[in-house]
């Protein structure tokens, strides 16, 4: 990939994860297709860089423990725009470069379809349809370059601040502390092909309304692409999330003991530049389809995002 290319790629990366889920069981901080960006661990240039994704996730989820009791499950589509905001200094640790980030989510549209609750199966209000959610920051993020090959560690810290009521199905927050180291490569070739991937283990608090503690959740996510022009690239994204520990709280004794998440997917991804005036936009694109899921949502997530430097 020659220099110029490379500098486009650098305006894509997502240096701040998404921090909201519509719902408390089967949900987590963690949403897939938030890590999986073009050149993620490329050391940008010093500055201030806007991103704004805009994201609907369709998905299902069975029966589940919720608030301390079993919810029977729902479908829901869910509509959500975060503008992530960062700042790279040209500050040296370690031998690569600071950087720190914040996320604020909204809310904009949350559709539900309850599913019938039977004999052993709590009563939930729906909850809110929209409205902010949890914010996500990045006070600590070091990024390191060695010709081709880009590396970065970053902590996330999710804030539990977005309403939060242990008796509805929806819930615009999470009601707990959660820490997300994670680390992350990029292989960037001179003829425009590209690999990169983010790994990172979710460390989840206790929910003190509740007294539900979510367990550990392991997080890949990957990027194979190839770069035809300076201006575009196309490629397959996707991710691999695993629970590495039981959740312990009320969970229901028909309900799985742990309740332990997994699930896998991929689907296309896409990016192109364009020339504002003066101003160089990024937009880029993903369609992420959950090929398998178990005790967490399942469905199709597509995003669009638009990334640029202040």
């Amino acid at each position: 990939m020659t220099r110029s290319r490379l500098l486009v790629a650098t305006l894509l990366c997502a240096l701040a994860p998404l921090s909201a889920q519509a719902s408390e069981g089967g949900g987590s901080v963690y949403l897939q297709g938030t890590f999986n960006d073009f050149a993620v661990a490329m050391p940008l240039p010093p500055g201030v860089y806007l991103r704004n994704d805009l994201i609907r996730y369709e998905a299902e989820i069975n029966a589940r423990p919720l608030g301390g009791r079993a919810d029977a499950g729902l479908e829901q589509t869910l509509w959500l725009n975060m503008v992530k905001l960062s700042w790279v200094t040209d500050w040296q640790l370690l031998g690569g470069r600071y950087s720190a980030a914040m996320v604020l989510p909204l809310v904009l549209d949350v559709n539900v379809d309850a599913r019938l609750q039977g004999p052993g199966f709590g009563t939930f209000g729906n909850g809110d349809s929209g409205g902010m959610g949890d914010p996500y920051l990045i006070p600590f993020q070091v990024n390191w370059q060695s010709g081709r090959h880009n590396t970065a560690l970053a902590l996330g810290v999710s804030v539990p601040v977005g309403r939060y009521d242990r008796d509805d199905k929806v819930n615009l927050g999470r009601h707990y502390w959660a820490l997300d180291p994670n680390v992350s490569y990029s292989w960037l070739h001179e003829k425009g092909w590209e690999l990169s991937g983010t790994a990172g283990l979710l460390f989840n608090a206790r929910n003190p309304e509740t007294d539900y503690r979510t367990g550990n959740e392991f997080h890949l996510d990957w990027l194979a692409a190839y770069h035809p022009a300076a201006t575009h690239a196309f490629g397959v994204a996707g991710y691999w999330y695993h629970q590495t520990t039981d959740d312990d709280g009320g969970i229901p004794a028909f309900l799985n003991q742990g309740f332990r998440g997994r699930g896998y997917g991929l689907g296309p991804a896409f990016m192109t530049t364009l020339q504002v005036g003066e101003q160089q936009l990024s937009l880029i694109g993903k369609w992420l389809h959950d090929l398998d899921s178990e005790r967490r949502m399942e469905g199709d997530l597509l995003m669009l995002s638009v990334a640029l430097a202040l």
